[in-house]
């Protein structure tokens, strides 16, 4: 398959251009350009103008923020298919954090230019970029709830739990984690120490409510959802 026939499969995919047909994505797919980031490299850093969006075919990138300890805060994790930096484009503001890629990753990239034209063009991508907001709004408002929880164990139970609806399977098992999360990318994202969530980490694994298998992968079981109902 050519880079543009896989780009071209790939929005498809994508909730920005899932309404649009064959023919709307061929209008533009000739502006997209493709740009791959090993893993740890910086994809923007923080408070860069942002002059593109960008769209991941492969891999994950994380947004970070460096507190004032110099302890990094993972603000969101972007997975295959999803998209960022439409935002900056909007209100042509820059963002207090930066995308750094978590695995080898490849990344469609639009212009400032060209997302305005197919905005124009294409009232079914606005229709699809406001659900998109929406979405992203009540996930900033739950991972608010989430740090703001004085209890360790809370916080770690709540990001699993979100984990669980974003982006998991059910198995006999249990319901499975998609992601690997390590111990200190948990800690990032709920503003512990690493230290602190293997504790939690082991609680649970010791209370039966989830199993981590050889894989890393974190399998829930049904005691988990009960402990997570009731925060």
């Amino acid at each position: 398959m050519d880079m543009t026939k896989e780009v071209f499969e790939n929005l498809k995919q994508m909730q920005m251009f899932s309404s649009l047909t064959d023919a709307d994505i061929a209008t533009f797919i000739g502006k997209i350009m493709v740009k791959r980031f090993r893993k740890n490299q910086t994809v923007l850093f923080e408070d860069e103008s942002n002059a593109y969006m960008y769209m991941l075919l492969s891999g994950k990138v994380k947004v970070v923020q460096v507190m004032e300890d110099g302890k990094e805060s993972i603000r969101a994790i972007h997975k295959t298919g999803d998209s960022f930096g439409e935002l900056s484009l909007l209100d042509c503001k820059t963002s207090p954090a930066m995308v750094v890629a978590m695995e080898d990753t490849t990344a469609a990239i639009i212009s400032k230019e060209n997302f305005f034209t197919i905005l124009y063009n294409q009232r079914k991508v606005l229709d699809n970029l406001l659900q998109m907001f929406c979405f992203r709004l009540r996930d900033s408002w739950e991972r608010f709830q989430m740090v703001n929880f004085k209890n360790a164990a809370q916080r770690v139970v709540m990001v699993l739990h979100q984990q669980s609806s974003e982006q998991s399977e059910k198995t006999a098992e249990g319901i499975v984690l998609k992601d690997r999360f390590t111990h200190q990318v948990i800690a990032d994202m709920v503003s512990l120490n690493r230290e602190t969530v293997t504790r939690v980490i082991d609680k649970l694994q010791k209370d039966g409510a989830i199993t981590i298998r050889k894989d890393k992968k974190i399998v829930l079981h049904p005691s988990f959802f009960k402990a997570a109902s009731l925060i």
